[in-house]
């Protein structure tokens, strides 16, 4: 890795940015819409400059009010010609502060003081509502009331009757339903809203291809989700967002119940020490991976790109090494939904990871048994062969759900994977794991047949050459039903 590091390093800058610009990227790009991207034209720009996944936070508007999001977020990526998944997060139970008067957002000076009230009064420089009674009924003197993600810090000097007086410790410009969180006070036991229910009836109903579960503490949580979801047919994988130091403590048994795995590092951000923040993400990235489980990075990656149009240095070294983990997906989160340069972040977080991985290959990872299953097996062996013999130039993953695709990008070989399925759903969810390239293809009925078909419309798609070698992996003695890779098989194109 030395010696190759040294060759890139000795290209000039222009060389080395152009390649960046041009480059094949394996981690993918996750980016949250809002007032700022969810218009036709923000949203080709940003799928065009590499967005995989676009994420419809549920907790900022109704059913009604997303249809048309998701409507031209379809159309969008239709025009592209790209398959793009849609996450959407579940509220979940987060107590937020009330609504803004008007747009304008209110100012809290460091050293002032504010009243706290239950409810949802318009926020003012004076007073700060509540939206949650029960967290509200929790709150004491001496303790930290922590808004949006922190960056907000008010201590709880006193109750005046049926308010709270606070001072400002850490001021800053507060905005409508931000989230409130007070260290130490438990959240409510998960259980699912009427609101939550609606949200998951909207997943199932427009097909969207991820449901973040927010706020899960035990594997249980996911299983109450997964069961309405299956109830009102929807065909969404669940992504645990971890968030409180319960789901930390449970990660390894979480892992087993979940289909993805967010590190959403605002929520968690302020329930652990700052110090604490870098040890738990590399925690749960180990037990995802270990499993086999898109990984996704979020909260602050490029956070000073939501009002300038650069990153610091300390956040593109942060993007640099969540890539050098092998995360599956890095998300921006207010820098595309309400930020001034939604376009550049995107570009620059495209131009971040594929230098990155052009110097460096991804972090394997380190399971404490080796594979256990005959897919994994197999997985590994076609990963094997693509790093002994370079005149493989990629693995053909032939899969109806996903699962052979994704057990192939849980090696992280070294050439592109490409997935193979006959179910565009499958091809859109295919959109958030590492290094795959999802291609809808027509199955046939025969092995020899689907083998001779597939290996054709790869090469029609122009993406490999007639010559290469390509490893292909599935099911090739075609099950009728998902689940059974079997097989491998090498051909030259």
């Amino acid at each position: 890795m030395s010696a190759n590091l040294s060759m890139q390093t000795n290209m000039n800058m222009e060389e080395l940015q152009e390649t960046a610009a041009l480059g094949q990227r394996r981690a993918k790009i996750v980016a949250t819409i809002g007032p700022a991207s969810w218009e036709d034209e923000i949203l080709t720009q940003l799928i065009t400059a590499g967005v995989n996944v676009v994420r419809v936070n549920a907790a900022h508007n109704a059913p009604e009010e997303r249809a048309p999001i998701v409507g031209r977020i379809r159309t969008v990526a239709a025009r592209t010609g790209q398959h793009v998944a849609i996450l959407q997060d579940l509220a979940g139970w987060k107590p937020r502060t009330g609504p803004l008067a008007d747009d304008t957002p209110v100012t809290l000076t460091r050293g002032t003081t504010v009243r706290l009230v239950c409810g949802n009064a318009p926020l003012s420089a004076e007073q700060v509502s509540v939206d949650d009674e029960q967290l509200f009924a929790q709150i004491e003197p001496g303790q930290r009331v922590l808004i949006a993600d922190g960056l907000i810090e008010l201590r709880v000097e006193a109750r005046e009757g049926t308010v709270f007086r606070a001072r400002v410790v850490r001021g800053g410009a507060l905005r409508g339903k931000q989230g409130i969180t007070i260290p130490g006070v438990l959240g409510r036991p998960f259980k699912l809203s009427d609101r939550d229910r609606a949200d998951i009836a909207f997943a199932a109903e427009h097909e969207l291809e991820y449901l973040g579960v927010s706020f899960v503490t035990k594997p249980e949580d996911l299983d109450l989700v997964r069961q309405e979801l299956e109830r009102v047919g929807g065909r969404a994988k669940l992504v645990a967002k971890i968030e409180r130091p319960e789901a930390l403590e449970r990660i390894d048994t979480i892992v087993r119940h979940a289909d993805a795995i967010m590190v959403a590092r605002g929520d968690l951000g302020v329930q652990l020490p700052p110090e604490l923040v870098p040890i738990a993400q590399k925690r749960v990235i180990a037990a995802a991976r270990a499993c086999g489980l898109p990984v996704i990075i979020a909260t602050q990656m490029l956070e000073s790109m939501v009002n300038q149009p650069i990153p610091t240095r300390a956040e593109v070294s942060d993007v640099a090494n969540a890539v050098l983990e092998g995360v599956d997906a890095l998300m921006l989160s207010a820098e595309t939904a309400t930020g001034h340069y939604p376009v550049e972040a995107v570009e620059m977080m495209h131009r971040i990871i594929v230098t990155i991985e052009q110097h460096f290959a991804p972090a394997r990872a380190t399971a404490a048994e080796g594979p256990t299953t005959i897919a994994a097996t197999i997985a590994r062996a076609a990963t094997d062969i693509a790093r002994r013999w370079e005149q493989v130039k990629a693995i053909g993953a032939i899969t109806r759900s996903g699962f052979t695709a994704r057990e192939v990008a849980r090696e992280r070989p070294p050439v592109p994977i490409f997935g193979l399925t006959p179910d565009p759903f499958v091809a859109r969810q295919l959109a958030l794991v590492w290094g795959v390239t999802p291609l809808v293809v027509t199955y046939a009925d025969t092995t020899e047949a689907l083998m001779d078909g597939v290996a054709a419309q790869l090469a029609a798609s122009r993406l490999v050459k007639e010559g290469d070698h390509v490893v292909f992996t599935g099911s090739l003695r075609y099950f009728p039903e998902p689940g059974h890779t079997d097989s491998l098989h090498l051909r030259r194109l």
